[in-house]
């Protein structure tokens, strides 16, 4: 009788065990607690509900992936931009009078290093970046005369000496190929020429090495070509 009054929530008085005398009885009365509220959805029904939102979820992120452009250079571009960015091409046109290495200072006549290459040019002659890069310094350096150095990416750095004009400025971007000076004989020089240096990781390397577009030899004077047409070399 208890278990039913318990499913239908009804009180139950029941006698007093310690105040039973005779046929006079006291009763206690209890309050049983009400039937529980119906059950929530089973786990399994759950997890069901839940993993559908999710592969919704997942279908409209796949959508909006696929209607975005690919923003990933593609290998042209970035193997274009490696190039641009090495001193691979002349920086003047004109031809070689002398060369990376040991030789006689043509002022100094002494046996000194020369930490780059001369190309023989009139005064004015167009004078342009070899790679892409930043302006590190435009201005008069001593016995470099007007100078243009240029920093690039991945540890190089040209410098362009002896010129008549710059037309860049300190921290001006520039673009292989544009022009940047004009060549002069400004500094310790004794004729018309460009000095140009090339540097990786602060090590000055042969600048001819980088070259691109023709063979090194073809652009180089004999020593009587250079002698009569007294276009000297840089210190």
């Amino acid at each position: 009788m208890i278990a039913l009054a318990v499913a239908f929530g009804i009180t139950v008085v029941q006698p007093a065990s310690s105040e039973m005398t005779g046929m006079n009885t006291a009763y206690a009365t209890e309050a049983l607690p009400a039937p529980a509220s119906p059950a929530p959805a089973s786990k399994k029904e759950l997890l069901s509900t839940t993993e559908l939102m999710i592969e919704q979820l997942v279908l409209q992120i796949n959508q909006q992936d696929d209607n975005i452009p690919d923003q990933k250079p593609s290998k042209v571009a970035v193997g274009k931009s490696f190039i641009a960015a090495l001193p691979n091409i002349r920086p003047i046109t004109g031809l070689i009078s002398s060369d990376f290495g040991m030789r006689e200072h043509p002022i100094l006549k002494r046996i000194l290093f020369h930490a780059g290459t001369d190309f023989s040019a009139p005064v004015g002659t167009k004078v342009l970046a070899t790679a892409d890069g930043t302006v590190a310094f435009s201005g008069f350096d001593k016995g470099y005369g007007k100078t243009v150095t240029i920093n690039h990416p991945n540890g190089y750095q040209t410098v362009y000496a002896h010129l008549s004009k710059t037309v860049i400025r300190q921290g001006q971007h520039v673009n292989r190929g544009d022009v940047i000076a004009f060549s002069g004989n400004t500094g310790l020089s004794t004729g018309p020429h460009l000095h140009y240096e090339v540097h990786k990781d602060n090590i000055q390397v042969n600048p001819t090495t980088y070259f691109s577009d023709q063979k090194q030899q073809d652009h180089r004077m004999s020593k009587q070509e250079s002698s009569d047409a007294e276009m000297p070399n840089k210190s």
